[in-house]
């Protein structure tokens, strides 16, 4: 992963197209180095998840070029790259498996990071999730606990219990959050090792679990 790391590195440090261009053949080696490496994700979760099959590289990796059509920050790259591997691909609103390495120049402890779940779930999704949890909060909690060193993303946590559930709920917590995605920092010992494959294969067989509950509960949104 040292020429993914060094390359994304000296990106965020010359965002800007005339870098870029003068320097595409780095990207393009990057780019089949990242997407050998998303191919053995890909093979590595759908042995784990059934739910997970017959997906391409390109259903689970992002463009490096950043819309900036509507934002301020007009950089025209990213800083970071990353796969994430879900039934029907990232656009599907699925819960999934994500990999993902971020520049020096981001100022967050464990940039490079693996992660699971759901993320910002729309309302009825959302709201399905929330009763899965109230209805079967010890699974819940179970598959979590299994998510060893994993924590839940508390971004835009509500402070108050969401409305339709009791607030005397014993797990009240648990259903204030709006997205339902647990994550755990990549060492940097461990992602330049020969063994990073396994170290993430073994902690993504651990949130099989927390995906299968929350696929669930989408699927069922969607169904109803």
């Amino acid at each position: 992963m040292k020429n993914i790391v060094t390359f994304i590195n000296d990106l965020a440090d010359n965002n800007n197209k005339a870098w870029f261009d003068a320097n595409r053949n780095r990207w393009n080696d990057v780019r089949a180095e990242w997407a050998e490496f998303t191919e053995k994700l890909i093979a590595g979760v759908s042995k784990m998840d059934p739910l997970v099959s017959g997906l391409r590289v390109q259903d689970c990796t992002y463009r490096i070029n950043r819309d900036i059509r509507f934002s301020s920050d007009k950089r025209p790259y990213k800083s970071h790259i990353g796969a994430y591997v879900c039934p029907y691909g990232k656009k599907s609103g699925f819960a999934g498996y994500y990999f993902h390495i971020e520049s020096h120049l981001c100022d967050y402890i464990g940039r490079n990071m693996i992660a699971a779940g759901a993320y910002m779930l729309p309302p009825k999704e959302l709201e399905s999730v929330r009763e899965e949890i109230y209805d079967n909060p010890e699974a819940f909690i179970k598959a979590l606990d299994k998510a060893e060193g994993f924590d839940l993303t508390d971004n835009a946590k509500l402070t108050k219990c969401p409305k339709g559930f009791p607030a005397d709920f014993k797990y009240v917590e648990l259903l204030k959050y709006k997205s339902y995605s647990i994550g755990k920092g990549t060492p940097w010992d461990v992602l330049y090792s020969d063994g990073l494959y396994d170290w993430v294969m073994e902690n993504f067989a651990n949130c099989v679990e927390i995906n299968t509950l929350l696929n669930r509960a989408i699927a069922y949104a969607r169904e109803n």
